[in-house]
């Protein structure tokens, strides 16, 4: 009786393409760019300046050759404090072509943060690398993070950005509570000149922080006329 022939099995191997990296006409690239960034270079899902201009020479593939500011706008009193700030963004692309990229942006108390009111300069400047980062990689539908302004400024008088700020208020009262410091006589101690305590103006409360921030270190140097802390005084 003949033996039955063994089977044999043939494996068959298949060698899959890597995939292919998307372009910036596709749809897939802002996608793609995005994925590129790490956790912490994202607020709520926008990619901050500082990761676009990580990923930029990668993402695209070329050498940045140069990056720079200009102040096109100084803030002023007759400008509502504006600050208008132009970056330009040269780079090389992978065929030895030299691209040039403009971003700009304008700061003011009414579109930023209650925080960094006081310094439109440096935030039109961050903004304006920004846009300039976005427009250089084509991004779609995407805005940086420092774009985004969440804590604007209420009731503004037109030259709020120079008076005390509620966060060096807050401050303030922390420190004298802390120190059993009556806020109103230090004011008149440091001859702070003011018809209530938010007309102060911001360059006064870094001084009255200042002069608060000496006496943690060296509490026998409190003059004794400044003693006695009162919730009472904002």
């Amino acid at each position: 009786m003949a033996k039955a022939k063994k089977e044999e099995i043939v494996k068959i191997t298949t060698t899959s393409e890597p995939a292919r990296t998307p372009t910036p006409s596709d749809l897939e690239w802002t996608d793609h760019v995005l994925s590129m960034l790490s956790d912490d270079e994202k607020i709520s899902g926008n990619p901050t300046t500082d990761g676009l201009r990580r990923i930029f020479e990668q993402a695209l593939d070329c050498v940045v050759t140069r990056s720079v500011s200009h102040v096109a706008q100084s803030p002023d009193p007759n400008n509502e404090k504006r600050a208008t700030v132009v970056h330009t963004i040269e780079y090389i692309t992978n065929n030895s072509n030299t691209v040039t990229i403009d971003g700009a942006a304008d700061v003011y108390w009414g579109n930023c943060d209650k925080v960094y009111r006081n310094h439109p300069v440096a935030v039109a400047e961050t903004r304006a690398e920004g846009r300039a980062l976005r427009r250089a990689l084509k991004l779609r539908k995407v805005v940086a993070a420092e774009e985004l302004a969440k804590e604007i400024e209420d009731h503004p008088d037109g030259d709020s950005v120079s008076k005390i700020s509620n966060n060096q208020i807050n401050f303030i009262d922390v420190l004298a509570k802390r120190l059993n410091i009556n806020v109103v006589n230090l004011l008149d101690n440091l001859s702070v000149v003011r018809t209530s305590i938010y007309d102060i103006s911001h360059d006064d409360g870094v001084r009255i922080i200042k002069e608060l921030s000496t006496y943690q270190t060296n509490l026998e140097n409190i003059p004794a006329e400044i003693k006695g802390y009162d919730s009472g005084w904002k």
